[in-house]
């Protein structure tokens, strides 16, 4: 029964976030990605951003506050290799124009045991790259960040949020997190039933990220190609244009 809830748990909190030898990828024009649906930032829904890992559904949605563009390409932690090269190729031609490169990664691995522990209490798990290659589906591959860095141009910058700070947040707003036995006794990359309100998460998990992501790319002194999932898209958009309101949607 426990195995079943871990697995059923584990779907879903996937769902909410966040390796393999690829080919080296060529710069890729713009012009050659899909533009995603039309509509203004006030429209824009968390299905404009979807993409599902196949190459076919690569996408990039380009917005402009009149001095600088933003590049949001929508990302997804286990797909095709071709879709990551295809990203790839995309990113190292737009570093190469000079924008700077705005990446998702939450680098659980490097936080501390206590708060592994309470990330672990909030989701039940921790999102990291080593869990998404040992779950992926036959086919696809885990996202490696490393394959979009270090290109020509620009910089890269990890625009995530640390795991402490994720877990001060959640505490801060729901009050602190019980580590229960199974949890600390647990090895640390296995599964455990959640002590926290994983109906209140989001608002750690996605809303505080895009509150971050947004003000990073508002004090960013030039063009930005962002790489976060889908699930990012829409508040992100909504948070940046609360800021600075020139923020409008580029259809090319």
């Amino acid at each position: 029964m426990k195995s079943s809830i871990a697995a059923t748990c584990r779907l879903a909190f996937t769902s909410i976030f966040f390796s393999c030898i690829m080919m080296p990828a060529a710069a890729q024009a713009v012009g050659d990605i899909a533009d995603g649906p039309p509509g203004s930032i006030a429209e824009l829904t968390e299905e404009h951003f979807l993409v599902d890992g196949t190459v076919g559904s690569v996408k990039l949605l380009q917005f402009s506050d009149g001095t600088r563009t933003l590049y949001f390409v929508p990302m997804i932690h286990q797909a095709e290799p071709e879709f990551y090269t295809a990203i790839a190729g995309v990113v190292q031609n737009l570093k190469s124009g000079g924008a700077d490169l705005f990446y998702e990664f939450v680098d659980f691995e490097a936080a501390s045991h206590e708060d592994q522990l309470r990330i672990r209490a909030m989701l039940g798990f921790l999102p990291t790259p080593a869990f998404y290659a040992e779950n992926v589906a036959e086919g696809l591959v885990a996202q490696d960040n490393e394959m979009f860095l270090g290109f020509p141009g620009g910089r890269d910058v990890n625009a995530d949020l640390t795991p402490a700070e994720l877990a001060d947040a959640y505490e801060s707003s729901m009050g602190k997190l019980e580590i229960s036995d199974e949890n600390r006794l647990t090895p640390i990359s296995e599964f455990v039933m959640p002590t926290g309100d994983i109906a209140k998460t989001p608002m750690v998990i996605i809303d505080l990220r895009n509150e971050h992501l947004a003000e990073m790319i508002e004090a960013a002194p030039s063009d930005v190609v962002v790489l976060f999932g889908a699930a990012h898209g829409p508040g992100t958009l909504e948070e940046l244009a609360a800021r600075n309101p020139s923020w409008k949607r580029i259809i090319r």
